[in-house]
């Protein structure tokens, strides 16, 4: 059978996605899950899997063409004999869309005038909402590059020293998501102060046993979201989502994770967080910000999230209150680790503290619920071994 390949939503606010490449040739057998194209959306660069296996028999569309989301762009099928059909009465439409998207522009006397700019200056002057055409190349080919588009924006300035940048896609979607959470959705804060000297120095031993076995050292923030993911097991009125005239509670725990880059952030998802162990969530994590920062991340890493942990402690802030990701019903801001004289088994002295601020979805989580909640996720993180035995014991000798 012949089947089409289509462009998914993807969850992009806009309708339409920049196509940039195909990762597969027409005659290669794709299997099932293999990154078949890439597009960029308004959120992110998103590779988009093969949804069976087979043979791609036809690609439709090149690099660089702005095409709405559900777009027929190439064809699969079971065999390399099968005939292809002809196409639909709308694919003209299409077609001539994409035609119209892939038209090089144009110099003075109406020659064709193509332009040439690295896959990351392309992905830049997306973000930044920059034409292409209006940018000076510095390549050796006459191509685009990262520097171009730094210059570029560099050359914005106006009177007063005020830089004028255009809102990126990026920039655009948080905007419009945040506004409308703390639109629509009720925050109720709580927060609660952790001691964190024994999560310390259970990283420490860890940073030793993953050198020895070959494996991804965690970090704080893997020990807190390994917390957060058995806290959210112990206390799964907060694994939910407020749907209208229902709540949705979760039996799966997906954790989605804020990464910030350059142009503003994104939140890729930790699935099934509650069933990795220490090691492995750790190597999970640093493989979702590797793909993050190189504009890698899939659809399906950037979707399903059932509750999110954001942590800025790293630059340093002592606390702060971040915004519900909808349609969650949660999410833990965590603070830096700092050592100050703290009260500790009736004795004071030196501790490593951090501070967990916990924001729910009022309409679906009450108090009593965020309280469990950090009760467990402070009890867990202040008896840490917990945390890391069944780690531990998988990887012992």
């Amino acid at each position: 059978m012949i089947y089409d390949i289509v462009i998914p939503a993807l969850g992009a606010t806009g309708g339409d996605v920049v196509f940039e490449e195909w990762r597969a040739q027409p005659g290669q057998f794709v299997k099932f899950g293999s990154a078949l194209f890439v597009v960029t959306t308004d959120k992110a660069t998103v590779e988009v899997e093969a949804f069976r296996d087979g043979y791609l028999r036809e690609t439709l569309i090149s690099s660089g063409a702005t095409v709405p989301v559900q777009t027929v762009v190439g064809r699969l099928a079971d065999t390399l004999e099968e005939p292809l059909s002809t196409g639909s009465p709308g694919d003209e439409v299409v077609e001539e869309r994409i035609k119209q998207t892939e038209e090089p522009p144009t110099t003075g006397d109406n020659r064709p005038r193509r332009m040439l700019a690295s896959p990351l200056a392309r992905h830049m002057a997306a973000e930044l909402g920059l034409d292409l055409s209006s940018i000076k190349a510095s390549g050796s080919q006459g191509q685009i590059l990262k520097r171009d588009i730094v210059r570029s924006v560099e050359k914005t300035r106006v009177e007063g020293g005020v830089v004028r940048v255009p809102l990126s896609p990026m920039r655009r979607v948080i905007a419009q998501r945040t506004q409308r959470s703390n639109t629509e959705v009720p925050h109720f804060h709580g927060a609660m102060v952790i001691d964190m000297t024994e999560a310390k120095a259970l990283l420490k031993q860890a940073a030793t046993w993953a050198e020895k076995n070959n494996l991804a050292a965690p970090t704080i923030n893997d020990l807190t979201l390994r917390a957060a993911a058995l806290a959210l097991r112990q206390t799964p009125a907060l694994n939910a989502s407020f749907r209208g005239e229902e709540i949705l509670y979760f039996e799966d725990i997906h954790i989605g994770v804020v990464i910030g880059l350059a142009e503003g952030m994104l939140i890729p998802v930790v699935r099934h967080a509650d069933r990795l162990n220490l090691f492995t969530l750790a190597a999970t994590t640093r493989q979702l910000r590797t793909a993050a920062e190189a504009g890698h991340l899939s659809n399906s890493q950037l979707s399903g999230a059932t509750f999110t942990v954001s942590n800025l402690g790293m630059y340093g802030l002592d606390s702060f209150s971040a915004v519900i990701n909808p349609p969650e019903a949660g999410i833990l801001a965590l603070g830096a680790v700092k050592e100050q004289p703290a009260a500790w088994q009736g004795n004071l002295g030196l501790r490593w503290q951090m501070i967990a601020t916990l924001a729910v979805d009022h309409r679906a989580v009450d108090g009593i619920t965020m309280a469990k909640f950090l009760n467990e996720f402070k009890h867990l993180l202040e008896n840490p071994l917990g945390l890391a035995l069944e780690a531990f014991q998988e990887y012992s000798e």
